[in-house]
């Protein structure tokens, strides 16, 4: 979120500021015009007040938006609000719609070429928060986009706060791993996840976390079912494991702002192996690869899986830096690096987006491109390989917060198959869509 962009009249400005420092005669003569700001004697500042501001530590202030006329509108969302009624203080609807389109063309070597353009509805969710109790927030959310597959109840869970900074969070829900997969989809820089994310992350499933929230350090811990029912899922095997832990900080830059700095590292520990169904959340095997006459290699899991990375943030200037790695029947590792700068403070945001993605097995690294590159949304078309590169250069115009936002970018990716049937696979694709969330 950005500071609303707003300059305070020159008059107004140089009056306050005249009024404390100078006496009154002199700041009339200057709004007069009879004498230059220049020529007052502001009197020196009070003893010790630069070695106090030296030593204050730095806290970023998350910016805020701009005062908008669709604010009543988005404001309707909050059914009920009393923070003094004991039984229930919120009660609100939820709901992110995203429309995509990709236009290119994969280029294959020694085979036929496959057409990327589609357009599609790829996310449309809908659901209610409601806080009660005074420490219990529950949501419930219904993934209403894609096929009969794909739609699902996505998210029912509950966060309970036990002691002061101490959670409990309970039902379907989402363990967190890796920055992309973490991050609420209506707060996505570009208008898919990367590859390694569709690959490693598990899918909304029946779980059970605790966590902490003391500065600078959070931590949390988590079980969640190998399950992965539409609706709701069961004790099937013996699950994961989720540990997350993270430290913030912040830092006074040259200019006199303050830099936000995130550091995490997350594990998963699959304890069924590849009996799970949740990981990875997709089972491509047998089906043809659309680079070349071959198969998408069968069913393969992951017992392992790391991300640690690394999250700045400015009043203009962000970056998000992630390293992930998995081994189990295979081994992946690759990165993502996410730099991004508000052109016009809280309108205009340009993003760039690299993703490096390896495997020594052949045909290890299994995904789409374009607007259907989540195998779990859309299994066609899918390419395989054993090296991945993603250059995606793209603006945001933020019409309403985050709120409405219309994303174009276009993507340079290639998939080298050296260890597989050799069918390399690179093309050019443009990215439009936008999103609108409540």
């Amino acid at each position: 979120m950005m500071k609303p962009f707003m300059k305070p009249s020159t008059l107004v400005l140089l009056g306050l500021a005249v009024g404390v420092q100078c006496p009154a005669n002199e700041a009339l003569d200057i709004l007069e015009g009879n004498k230059k700001v220049e020529e007052v004697e502001l009197p020196p500042l009070p003893e010790g007040t630069e070695e106090e501001s030296a030593d204050t530590p730095p806290v970023f202030v998350e910016p805020e938006w701009a005062p908008s006329p669709l604010d009543p509108i988005w404001s309707r969302a909050i059914l009920f609000e009393d923070n003094d009624n004991p039984w229930l203080q919120q009660l609100a609807i939820m709901g992110l719609y995203q429309w995509g389109g990709s236009w290119g063309t994969a280029e294959v070597e020694g085979a036929r070429n496959v057409k990327l353009d589609t357009t599609r509805t790829r996310r449309a969710r809908l659901g209610a928060r409601m806080k009660i109790f005074g420490n219990t927030e529950i949501e419930a959310v219904g993934e209403f986009a894609g096929d009969a597959r794909y739609q699902r109840l996505e998210r029912l869970k509950g966060k309970t706060r036990v002691l002061p900074n101490h959670y409990v969070e309970y039902g379907k829900f989402r363990p967190r791993f890796g920055i992309e997969g973490s991050k609420d989809p209506a707060l996505l820089l570009t208008p898919e996840t990367s590859l390694l994310t569709n690959m490693l992350m598990p899918p909304s499933t029946l779980g059970v976390a605790f966590s902490q929230d003391c500065a600078p350090w959070d931590w949390s811990i988590g079980w969640f079912s190998n399950d992965t029912d539409r609706y709701i899922p069961g004790f099937e095997g013996d699950g994961f494991i989720a540990a997350n832990v993270a430290y913030e900080s912040a830092e006074r830059l040259d200019d006199n702002s303050v830099m936000r700095t995130r550091w995490h590292l997350d594990y998963i520990y699959n304890l069924d192996g590849n009996s799970s169904s949740a990981i990875p959340r997709y089972r491509p095997g047998g089906m043809m690869a659309a680079n070349g006459p071959q198969r998408v290699p069968m069913y393969r899991s992951f017992r392992h899986m790391v991300s640690t990375g690394v999250e700045l943030e400015g009043e203009r200037f962000a970056f998000e830096g992630d390293f992930m790695l998995a081994n189990g029947d295979l081994n992946v590792w690759g990165m993502t690096l996410t730099p991004s700068y508000w052109v016009l403070p809280g309108t205009l945001r340009v993003v760039g987006r690299y993703h490096y993605a390896d495997t020594d097995d052949p045909g290890g690294l299994v995904g789409g491109m374009g607007i259907g590159s989540d195998p779990y949304f859309d299994s066609s078309p899918l390419f395989v390989g054993d090296e991945y590169h993603s250059f995606y250069l793209g603006a945001n115009l933020h019409l309403y917060q985050d709120k409405v936002v219309v994303l174009n970018g276009i993507e340079y990716a290639i998939m080298k198959d050296e260890a597989g049937a050799g069918f390399t696979t690179d093309g050019w694709i443009w990215h439009s869509g936008a999103r609108v969330s409540f």
